[in-house]
């Protein structure tokens, strides 16, 4: 009896431990592959957007409310990006850079430095953030304060009419900082106005999952140019957003 009970209690002690060291690993794989999003936007399980449409609808309509007051706002027209301030070189570059980059990702619209305020629908400000403030008094004054900002104004259409940003270069001297908030600035003013905190590799997440990134992840790119297809149109409602990401035009 004494040897029976001690392998039925062996046994049992290793039966549970076995269950325990599954549910262990059970907890653990679910835990990688929740987190999975959170470290990467290029995961090869994350490429197919036609499965992933929750980041872009929050980034274009924010957080879904019930009342569905929310629309897509999009450009129609070109871009046309008129510098005010002293704009370092670097930043110089590295603004034609993210335009040939933009000019092939966005499809109809295109991007374009001008050189006198009258052409321009679009303004990059280097100046002192209260003279920001003075030609653009609705921009969000905290913001601002922390070093960068944009703004937008659409028409009745929800059409970006023009819009700007703000850089302050006292506040970001390292020169990797200002690339990165000048990248994010301008891919934010396409239309994406809403923070969403899961991707960390991409240019449009939000703390606390955001990285310092200098290029577009592929679901960046993808988000452009869905945002910029034909099927995604101005005025859109969650609703009407819904239809086309899942069925097309």
């Amino acid at each position: 009896m004494i040897t029976s009970n001690r392998k039925t209690d062996d046994g049992l002690l290793q039966y549970k431990n076995q269950r325990y060291n599954f549910h262990r690993l059970l907890t653990l794989i679910l835990f990688v592959f929740y987190l999975t999003p959170v470290h990467s936007a290029d995961k090869y399980q994350y490429e197919y957007f036609e499965g992933q449409h929750g980041y872009f609808k929050e980034l274009i309509l924010g957080r879904y409310a019930n009342n569905n007051d929310k629309r897509v706002w999009k450009w129609v027209d070109d871009i046309n990006i008129f510098v005010k301030g002293e704009m370092p070189t670097v930043l110089s570059r590295e603004l034609d850079k993210i335009i040939v980059e933009l000019n092939h990702i966005s499809g109809p619209i295109r991007l374009q430095r001008v050189t006198s305020e009258d052409q321009a629908n679009y303004f990059m400000f280097f100046e002192s953030g209260e003279a920001y403030l003075r030609f653009e008094p609705n921009a969000p004054s905290k913001r601002v304060e922390k070093g960068a900002a944009i703004y937008l104004n659409k028409n009745t259409d929800y059409e970006i009419s023009n819009g700007s940003m703000y850089i302050d270069l006292a506040i970001f001297e390292d020169n990797t900082f200002r690339k990165y908030w000048l990248r994010k600035l301008l891919s934010h003013s396409l239309g994406t106005r809403y923070p969403a905190p899961y991707y960390v590799d991409s240019v449009f997440s939000s703390l606390p999952y955001r990285q310092i990134t200098l290029r577009y992840s592929n679901l960046d790119k993808t988000i452009i140019k869905k945002l910029y297809s034909k099927c995604v149109k101005a005025g859109m409602d969650k609703y009407e957003l819904d239809d086309v990401l899942i069925n097309g035009c």
